[in-house]
């Protein structure tokens, strides 16, 4: 009687055999948050990580001393209209003072560049460099949801820091008026075109900054191209212009982000940009036009940029 063997010509008791063992697992039976919830999470998630909220202490060093800076001339002029007031001329002081709702984006439209460029970077970099980005996709997540999500957190991001300051500005002007009622109904007013003017610029700067963020995973390539970006087109305009060729060097200003904010600003609280300036006649629609085309052509190509990436 011969023993029984396997193919392999091992004895069949030599066999290597398998085994199950019930490890506990079972299927996920609680309530399923869907798409909708993993949007706006990711949406907080990004407007908490441009402030560096959750992340360690050198993370939140930029937004914190831009984020100050861009408070400062709000409390600066407060300061001022509270010492003018012990003498009867505060109101006169609030309405000639050089910061006012109408001037307050030129004032900090230079911060607002830095801040994009230091924070801008980090939310789509980091996910890039971790490699988590399939992750995300993984989920409840479209390509596009994470795209929009991610662009929606840094514009809000934005937002706060030019309204933050506005809104300060409005209390004090009302709070140290002797016509408190008064005083709201005259700055009331001014709201409509600061909050106009205010989400054209963190549409426009946030939407380019965040695409430019999307083609690369490092963060000083993107830096580096966001003040590019903001920068060049002016000195470019700026040079056509000093050569003597009015028409191209007016029409070029259009590609430059900050001067078209700056044409904006102007239309929005009632100066048309070109009063000041005899060589730029340009329709005031065309400064309308150019931030929406650029604010929708940002999120195209970003939305684009990650319906293609390889994960």
């Amino acid at each position: 009687m011969t023993e029984a063997t396997t193919p392999a010509g091992l004895p069949a008791a030599a066999a290597p055999t398998g085994s199950i063992y019930d490890i506990g697992y079972r299927r996920y039976e609680g309530p399923r948050l869907g798409r909708g919830h993993a949007v706006r999470s990711l949406f907080i998630h990004s407007l908490r990580s441009a402030f560096g909220i959750g992340r360690g202490g050198r993370a939140k060093i930029a937004p914190i001393i831009l984020g100050g800076m861009a408070l400062l001339p709000a409390i600066a002029i407060v300061g001022a209209m509270t010492m003018v007031a012990q003498f009867g001329v505060g109101e006169r002081f609030a309405n000639q003072a050089p910061i006012r709702y109408e001037t307050y984006f030129g004032t900090i439209s230079t911060l607002i560049v830095l801040f994009c460029a230091a924070q801008a970077p980090e939310l789509f970099g980091r996910d890039q460099r971790n490699g988590v980005i399939a992750l995300y996709f993984a989920r409840a997540l479209r390509r596009s949801d994470y795209a929009l999500a991610r662009v929606a957190g840094f514009a809000a991001a934005l937002l706060i820091i030019q309204l933050l300051p506005q809104l300060l500005l409005f209390l004090g002007r009302v709070l140290l008026s002797p016509d408190i009622p008064g005083a709201v109904g005259e700055d009331l007013p001014s709201f409509p075109p600061v909050l106009a003017q205010s989400g054209l610029a963190a549409g426009l700067l946030g939407g380019l900054s965040m695409a430019i963020s999307a083609f690369t995973p490092r963060r000083a390539y993107a830096t580096a191209g966001i003040i590019a970006l903001f920068t060049i087109p002016n000195i470019v305009a700026g040079t056509v212009l000093g050569l003597g060729s009015s028409v191209i060097g007016t029409w070029l200003l259009l590609l430059s982000p900050t001067a078209v904010l700056d044409g904006t600003n102007s239309i929005l609280f009632g100066a048309p940009f070109g009063s000041d300036f005899f060589f730029i006649d340009l329709p005031d629609i065309a400064w309308i036009a150019a931030a929406i085309a650029g604010i929708v052509g940002a999120i195209a190509i970003t939305v684009r940029r990650f319906a293609r990436i390889a994960t």
